[in-house]
């Protein structure tokens, strides 16, 4: 029986069965005691060590039946088996004596054991059946109570890891190369039913596709924070800064928030359930949110582009507020990270003596504006970016570029919060919406207005690059030399803000520092 004996192994457990090759009479030692009562040959040698092999092998008994000098059988016992025995050897105090021959109270607060966890391909037939079988024989109980059994690892291209194929990656030379809080994230987000594709060129699209976004959101804050010169106020928690962002008139604030809370809650119930797959899915969909709308739609609201101290303030301390939460979220999954991220954001000692955050129903969010309407304005976001995707989906269609502004475009959806329509025009930079349309249209019509302002945003651009080229911090102003100047007072006064500039002449295209 391959779950219970293997052929002649070193490191097997020595099976305590001798059998006699003359008359086919075995016997089952039950004991040291009993093996030295009926050894004839070799105690003397193994007295004193374990009945292990090879020492085990030397002891001989007499057959009960025709006399004969017997040897114990070669098969050896599958060593999980030995582990099955676990929750009854190894749970102690102190690493004394087992718990469960010298303090059964204290044993039964620890067995059945809440979670295990190894490869199901192996494992189901040794370590899981192991344990059953002892605890029922033992106790007649349950082992565990949740076990997670997961798939295997391949390389990156599907095949078995061996040293001979070319595709092995020792440890240490993966948590060098790739790091280790990417290769933590790699396993965690794997569905354990299916095999891990696991490799150098896999870890570079999870660490561009989640860690970097996720550090390019800190490296904002931080940046922008400090050109600014916002600090979280002494003396204010986390609370403070989510409660005035609420009260706040800013309605991707208060998004964002309500996205946070809701993370939380998912993010919580999934690992209750020892479901990291769909944890981390949940925190990938939220910094997606954070990233690729929340901080993409605020960028104007802050450094030299920000009109409104108290908007920069309001941003400043949501996003504060979601980075140090969202830092605690994900400690267990990337510790290092995390740790990196709210040190330098609270100035506190880790991350990891904090609590874990909270979603509770009488939270700031829904006491000041209502289960139904935090739901209605995720619905409504939601439309918002669905409307967006479309929009950019036909401009790409046309091989119309974002930075044309044009005149219209007509959406199939009946409408959507006026709150939401600037974050709409702006994400596809068009001047005005209509709804309720019969199909989804773009105005392609270019006019002689919009080719200029679509000339300036370049030109923005040529210019940003110049001030990076001569190294120039966001706050520091250049003179800027253009061939021509745009008609439109409006969009002059709009790059003269957005780029920095202190002078404008005409000329051939130059910057240079004021």
């Amino acid at each position: 029986d391959w779950l219970i004996s293997k052929k002649n192994r070193y490191w097997g457990l020595a099976l305590p069965i001798w059998e006699c090759k003359k008359c086919g009479n075995f016997e089952v030692i039950g004991s040291k005691d009993e093996l030295k009562e009926k050894a004839v040959v070799g105690w003397k040698e193994f007295n004193g060590k374990t009945p292990h092999k090879p020492q085990i092998d030397g002891v001989k008994i007499k057959c009960s039946k025709c006399g004969g000098i017997v040897d114990r059988i070669e098969p050896v016992g599958n060593p999980w088996l030995d582990a099955g025995v676990v929750p009854f050897s190894t749970i102690s105090d102190n690493n004394g004596s087992p718990s469960y021959l010298t303090d059964r109270k204290s044993w039964e607060k620890w067995f059945p054991a809440d979670f295990i966890t190894e490869g199901f391909p192996g494992q189901f037939k040794n370590w899981f059946y192991a344990l059953i079988a002892m605890s029922t024989v033992m106790e007649d109980s349950e082992a565990f109570k949740t076990v997670l059994g997961f798939e295997t690892l391949f390389g990156e291209n599907g095949k078995p890891m061996h040293k001979s194929s070319g595709n092995m990656i020792e440890f240490g030379e993966a948590a060098d190369m790739i790091g280790v809080d990417v290769m933590r994230w790699m396993y965690l987000r794997q569905n354990p039913a299916d095999s891990l594709l696991f490799g150098y060129h896999l870890a570079d699209e999870i660490r561009r596709k989640f860690h970097l976004k996720l550090w390019n959101v800190y490296n904002f804050f931080v940046t922008y924070a400090n050109l600014d010169g916002w600090e979280p106020s002494r003396g204010k928690g986390l609370k403070h800064f989510i409660g005035s962002a609420v009260k706040g008139k800013n309605i991707l604030d208060q998004w964002i928030l309500i996205r946070l809370n809701q993370t939380i809650q998912s993010v919580t119930d999934d690992l209750e359930k020892y479901n990291a797959a769909g944890a981390t899915n949940e925190i990938e969909k939220f910094v997606d949110d954070l990233s690729l709308w929340y901080v993409r739609r605020s960028r104007n609201r802050v450094g030299p582009a920000g009109e409104s101290e108290k908007d920069k303030n309001a941003f400043y301390g949501t996003l504060y507020s979601v980075l140090c939460t969202l830092s605690k979220l994900m400690a267990p999954f990337t510790p290092f990270l995390s740790e990196e991220i709210f040190r330098n954001l609270t100035n506190k000692e880790s991350v990891h003596l904090t609590d874990w955050p909270h979603f509770a129903p009488s939270t700031t969010l829904r006491a000041s504006r209502g289960e139904a309407q935090n739901e209605k304005l995720l619905s409504e976001m939601q439309i918002a970016r669905q409307v967006v995707e479309k929009a950019h989906a036909i401009r790409k269609e046309k091989g119309i570029g974002v930075k044309q502004p044009l005149n219209e475009f007509s959406s199939t959806v009946k409408t959507v919060a006026k709150s939401l329509e600037y974050l709409i025009r702006d994400e596809i930079n068009v001047k005005n919406l209509r709804w309720n349309s019969k199909i989804d249209k773009l105005d392609t019509n270019i006019t002689k207005e919009l080719k200029e302002e679509a000339g300036v945003r370049e030109l923005v651009h040529k210019i940003q690059d110049e001030r990076k080229r001569l190294g120039l911090d966001l706050t520091q102003k250049v003179n800027v030399r253009i061939e021509k100047l745009p008609a439109d007072k409006n969009i002059i006064e709009w790059m003269i803000k957005k780029a920095q500039i202190k002078n404008i002449s005409i000329g051939g295209f130059k910057v240079t520092k004021a």
